[in-house]
């Protein structure tokens, strides 16, 4: 009974949803709020959040918008109670980064369907008012994997992750895959900062640079930081020992010019940005959205600080196999998550 009243309130929503407001613009005679809620309690992380905002703010000099930001905390209530703080600011689209929102998402969003929802790294199918945003971090990370193994002087490199969630080892998986690629013999050294899903893990700089320094001093010269502002320590221990990392999300290159080789950027500013104008403009399309080499929504930084550490063969492998992927010639496994 429980099922059939859900799928009742979905079908009747839809058909308010289509009469009331079509494919209309959210306007543009007076000012539009747009809501972010963040991931943890860092919005300035250098990585994940930051990004999101970039774009926000992008869209805040082209258009009249007010940006209202707030953060998320760890776990689904304090995500709730962001959220429904936002709502109650009369936001217009509000954009999301926690993916502990989406347990309880579709409800939410038949609750308020004057409110178009912007979902990063979530896949939510089936409501007018929900954007759902899927990067292919995994293909990306596949550039990163096998420019280690290419470029280690070692045979040996690491990966840390912030957490084990799903998301995590999609970075994972591609970048054991690029190893893989690369046809050389590379030992990889894997570690969490947490254990789980805790989003915590992605808020621990001193745990992440404790579990670096010791990859280093087992051998490895080159680690891939997949941990949000806890990559900050990463970063750190590289400088400090005389190794190199690879960052992610942002441009993380010039916070150690030359110790960082390059990041795996995540464009959470191009598609947030995108989106949300495409809402503003009354053209968005609902649904799962995947940004990917093809679009500009992953892709490796162009080593601006450390591109004279990279030989020319490598560079140019890099670039072959980068090319293979957005073809599609060269195709992932999934992960097994």
């Amino acid at each position: 009974m429980i099922r059939k009243n859900s799928h009742f309130r979905l079908a009747a929503f839809l058909l308010f949803f289509f009469f009331a407001f079509g494919q209309a613009s959210v306007g543009h005679a007076k000012e539009v709020k747009i809501g972010f809620v963040a991931s943890g309690d860092t919005i300035n992380d250098s990585s994940f959040n930051e990004m999101a905002v970039a774009g926000l703010r992008r869209l805040q000099k082209e258009e009249q918008v007010e940006i209202v930001v707030c953060k998320g905390g760890f776990g689904s209530e304090s995500v709730r109670e962001a959220i429904d703080s936002l709502l109650k600011e009369k936001v217009s689209i509000l954009v999301i980064n926690s993916a502990s929102a989406k347990q309880r998402f579709g409800e939410i969003a038949l609750d308020h369907p004057d409110v178009v929802f912007i979902l990063n790294d979530c896949s939510i199918e089936g409501y007018p008012n929900i954007i759902s945003i899927e990067y292919a971090q995994g293909v990306g990370s596949c550039l990163v994997g096998a420019f280690c193994a290419w470029q280690t002087k070692t045979g040996r490199i690491g990966f840390i992750g912030g957490n084990e969630a799903p998301v995590i080892n999609d970075f994972l998986n591609g970048f054991l895959q690029g190893v893989k690629y690369s046809g050389r013999d590379v030992e990889v050294d894997v570690k969490f900062v947490r254990s789980g899903v805790s989003e915590r893990g992605f808020e621990d700089p001193q745990q992440a640079n404790t579990l670096a320094m010791g990859m280093y001093n087992n051998g490895a010269d080159i680690v891939y930081a997949v941990a949000g502002l806890s990559g900050n320590g990463v970063i750190q221990a590289a400088r400090k020992s005389g190794n190199y990392v690879v960052g992610v999300d942002s441009d993380q290159d010039y916070m150690a010019k030359g110790t960082v080789l390059t990041s795996m950027m995540k464009r959470l500013d191009v598609a947030v940005y995108k989106e949300s104008l495409a809402v503003l403009n009354g053209s968005y399309v609902p649904g799962r959205k995947v940004y990917d080499l093809t679009n500009g929504g992953v892709g490796l930084t162009e080593m601006k600080y450390s591109k004279h550490l990279v030989s020319a063969d490598v560079l140019n492998m890099l670039d072959g196999l980068r090319k293979g992927l957005a073809s599609g010639k060269i195709k992932l496994k999934p992960s097994s998550d």
